[in-house]
């Protein structure tokens, strides 16, 4: 958690739009080989992250799917 909070803090000042390519995480997890690996990354964590300090810092987050 840490390292998504400093790795967040870093971006969001360094870049006026940031954009992030959807993905099927949920999906992405039925894969029985990947799953631990997948849900111990954190990436929806890291996202939340990023849009809340986006928003108070007035930079652009946009969402994309493939």
């Amino acid at each position: 958690m840490d390292f998504l909070h400093k790795l967040s803090t870093k971006i969001i000042p360094e870049n006026q739009t940031i954009i992030l390519e959807y993905l099927n995480v949920s999906g992405m997890v039925k894969n029985r080989k990947l799953s631990r690996a997948i849900s111990d990354l954190g990436w929806k964590q890291f996202r939340t992250l990023l849009e809340g300090k986006a928003e108070k810092y007035g930079r652009n987050l946009r969402v994309i799917s493939h």
